[in-house]
């Protein structure tokens, strides 16, 4: 009896023991893990955001060139202006790349100038043959940084350009805003939207009103010393996919610009790329054009600007043939305007006829312009040959 006591009283402090404790506590089940949330950006949420009005927009070629040369491969045409370096343009070394325009007519530019930490935009208008005083577009603060790339529009007044910070997708996004004549300056800039910004980096936009067509360089689904150059067709007022049954993941492609032939159902691709073929043609031909006819008298005419004694004759012509190429722009333009009311929706007719009566007034003002521009320059120049 007294060693079955002790057996019992043995089993029974086994069963008590931390190791018979542990032992029957390792059979409870192991709690379920639970999933990682990963917290969204702020870049994709703002993607998120701005993918229901992704513009609806006709690419219509793409082409690969080096990034540090990307600006000599856009094919701007001359008649709304041109697009170089700063260095090139000022004849100075700067410590980063970036990029001035000057207008059509040859008296506003638009620049960007800074160092490593940051660039900003300038503008400067033309006063007779020397550029004046750069005033900084200070009204767009700090909240869009490395600012870059601008380009006005013909209109004057709308002006793009490239810039990072909160507002940005990622990298360089394209910005636009609209110069306030009353005030003086330009509105708050708005990111330009989808397809055209991307999470990548994308520097500039250009747009060809006169030949209706648009340029965007984007370094997306490129390798880092490689940009693309898309050719588009601008679309004014923007449209968007809202009422058009258009799947998500479809959608996402075109903000994407995953294929730029998903976008080739959207217009009619082969009109454009005449009108490119066109436009280079034309610009090839100027090009080539080395001189001019300006009568001063019955007797002399002049064909290069160095056969003009006057100085003063000098700069007033260049204003007229500046006059005399945005004068034959605006009547291109007008004819296209034409050509689209007579085909247009009693709406699009009504948005318009203010286009056109602009126009129209623009061109009879250009052309009083040019003829008081010619007698200056008679007048001059035969002053003094007398």
């Amino acid at each position: 009896m007294k060693i079955r006591n002790i057996i019992i009283g043995f089993l029974f402090l086994s069963l008590c023991s931390p190791a018979a404790a542990q032992k029957k506590k390792s059979t409870k089940k192991a709690p379920t893990p639970q999933p990682v949330v990963v917290e969204e950006t702020p870049e994709q949420r703002l993607f998120k955001t701005m993918l229901p009005a992704t513009a609806k927009v006709l690419f219509v070629d793409s082409v690969v060139v080096d990034k540090n040369d990307f600006l000599s491969n856009i094919p701007l045409s001359s008649e709304v202006g041109t697009i170089s370096t700063y260095e090139d343009f000022f004849n100075r070394q700067i410590s980063v790349p970036t990029s001035v325009f000057v207008n059509e007519f040859g008296d506003r530019c638009y620049y960007a100038e800074g160092d490593t930490a940051n660039t900003t935009l300038y503008s400067i208008d033309r006063l007779g043959d020397k550029w004046g005083k750069p005033r900084q577009l200070s009204e767009f603060g700090n909240d869009y940084a490395q600012q870059n790339y601008p380009f006005l529009q013909s209109d004057g007044v709308t002006l793009f350009f490239a810039a990072k910070g909160e507002h940005s997708l990622g990298g360089y996004d394209i910005f636009m805003t609209v110069y306030d004549t009353e005030e003086s300056r330009f509105y708050r800039p708005e990111n330009f939207g989808l397809p055209f910004n991307s999470t990548a980096n994308d520097y500039l936009i250009a747009i060809d009103e006169v030949n209706e067509l648009g340029y965007l360089v984007s370094d997306r689904h490129q390798p880092s010393d490689k940009v693309c150059i898309y050719t588009f067709v601008p679309q004014f007022p923007r449209k968007s996919f809202e009422d058009e049954n258009v799947s998500d993941h479809q959608l996402e492609r075109y903000a994407r610009l995953t294929s730029i032939s998903d976008t080739w159902a959207f217009g009619d691709r082969q009109a454009a790329l005449k009108r490119y073929k066109e436009m280079i043609s034309r610009n090839a031909t100027k090009n080539n054009k080395a001189a001019f006819s300006f009568v001063v008298n019955d007797q002399i005419v002049c064909h290069q600007l160095t056969d003009f004694i006057s100085p003063e004759a000098r700069v007033k012509y260049q204003k007229y043939a500046s006059l005399a190429n945005a004068t034959e722009t605006d009547k291109r333009t007008l004819d296209m305007q034409r050509e689209k009311f007579a085909k247009a929706s009693a709406r699009e007719q009504r948005q318009m006829r203010e286009t056109m009566v602009r126009l129209e007034h623009q061109i009879a003002e250009d052309h009083d312009r040019m003829q008081k521009l010619a007698k200056e320059i008679r007048y001059v120049e035969n002053r003094v040959r007398q």
